[in-house]
């Protein structure tokens, strides 16, 4: 175990909010659901200066430099992105629940691998077609639901166009974005050209939407905050580079070796909400179903749910109120304590449930859906909203590209392969530079 002082959360962010005249927002810690920090709600007048600065540096001081360049001091970010990965671990753990283990297993070697593979880019840009800019802002809004590696990628695309960055994280994920402010600074990237303006104030987006020099936004949310946004980017001809989040779908097929199949399938349980908030499903053919089932439920409830930042702990608090409602509902849990946990942290028993026809799809969270399927049924209605699709059959795991062509046949589509840190950044660098 360690608090959070020793971990090294951003101590500036406890009096954020306040010298500049924007009001507060408190981050409960979803262990608990007491307060942790308050971080301001930016108002439009700051937010206005803060894009203004970063417009400015990145045309005096950033896009006029050459691509190796920028590309030198992208390479130096990642470099430094290497000490920053502990303490990013330990500020989700804080503030989103995700497991202090998970973030230095999984997500700090994804968060270095995005940042190093987009630092590439910068020298690269004929490649990909695009012109010259002479500068601008690129506005990355982070929620809970953002991963690092998501955002890194996001921020170093930006800036390898020649495009400042401007974080504009909802109140939970602030703590991130000061910490990957903090990186930059720690880089020697020039000051101003990547800054922090917290908040979700429709007034003060409203003036960020009209501002000069934003080139594009790369945004994260529901489906239906996406299509909002969409439709007041729409007018103005601003890029949105969005991602509404992995609704996960493996297709368990006959011959399929459960002893490769079930590990995975409950690390996607134990991830829950934070690499999965779309939901987790099972496609399982019905001779498999009773068994793949029953091995399941024994790893579910083999899984420590626990304190985030022991390393023991597989399974954290949600990420969000609602979150744990929705998961504990489907899992015919009571919302709220589990034994030994404390009352108002936002729990949620790790669960397998059994979805059909008539069931809604399993919410995000420690939950995974399980469905039974004859064999002559049409897998693409079942994987209509997939964004990534894993097909288990007698030869392992087969994703898009390498799918078999015997599986193509069998679900007679391709299935989708789900994020991709590379092509995310390629979509980003053409929308930066129109």
């Amino acid at each position: 175990m360690e608090d959070a002082a020793a971990a090294g959360l951003p101590a500036e962010l406890t009096a954020t909010g306040g010298d500049d005249g924007s009001p507060r927002v408190d981050v409960p810690v979803p262990a608990t659901g007491e307060r942790l920090l308050a971080v301001a709600d930016t108002a439009h007048d700051v937010l206005t200066r803060v894009t203004t600065r970063v417009v400015a540096t990145s045309r005096t001081e950033w896009a006029w430099l050459s691509g190796e360049d920028r590309a030198r001091h992208l390479f130096t970010l990642a470099d430094v992105l290497a000490d920053h990965v502990h303490p990013l671990a330990v500020t989700a753990a804080l503030t989103t629940g995700r497991p202090v283990a998970a973030g230095l297993a999984h997500d700090g070697p994804r968060l270095l691998d995005a940042a190093f593979s987009t630092a590439g880019w910068a020298d690269k840009l004929d490649a990909l077609g695009v012109g010259a800019t002479p500068g601008g802002a690129v506005a990355v809004l982070t929620s809970w639901r953002s991963t690092p590696a998501a955002v890194v990628t996001a921020l170093a695309a930006a800036l390898a166009a020649g495009a400042g960055v401007l974080l504009r994280p909802d109140a939970q994920s602030a703590p991130l974005a000061e910490r990957l402010v903090r990186a930059c600074a720690d880089a020697g990237l020039p000051a101003g050209l990547v800054a922090g303006a917290p908040g979700r104030d429709p007034t003060a987006d409203a003036v960020l939407w009209e501002a000069d020099g934003l080139l594009a936004v790369r945004a994260d949310g529901t489906a239906a905050q996406l299509r909002e946004l969409a439709l007041d980017l729409a007018d103005r001809g601003t890029p949105l580079v969005a991602d509404a989040g992995t609704t996960a779908v493996d297709v368990v097929l006959a011959g399929a070796d459960l002893d490769a199949v079930v590990p995975s399938l409950l690390g996607g349980l134990a991830d829950g909400a934070h690499t999965r908030p779309g939901g987790s499903r099972v496609l399982v053919v019905e001779p498999l179903a009773e068994e793949l089932v029953a091995r399941l439920d024994a790893g579910a409830s083999a899984l420590r749910v626990g304190d985030p930042l022991d390393r023991t702990t597989r399974v954290g608090p949600c990420p969000a109120p609602e979150v744990a409602r929705a998961a504990a509902a489907v899992a015919h849990a009571p919302a709220g304590a589990l034994a030994g946990l404390p009352a108002g942290g936002w729990w949620a028993p790790p669960a397998v449930v059994a979805t059909g026809r008539r069931t809604l799809p399993p919410p995000p969270g420690p939950v995974l859906g399980v469905r039974t399927v004859r064999a002559g049924t049409d897998p693409r209605t079942l994987l209509a909203e997939a964004t990534a699709v894993t097909v288990w059959g007698p030869t392992g795991p087969e994703r898009r590209g390498w799918l078999a062509e015997a599986h193509r046949e069998r679900l007679g589509l391709d299935a989708p392969a789900g994020p991709d840190a590379r092509l995310d950044a390629q979509l980003l660098l053409r929308a930066c530079r129109g």
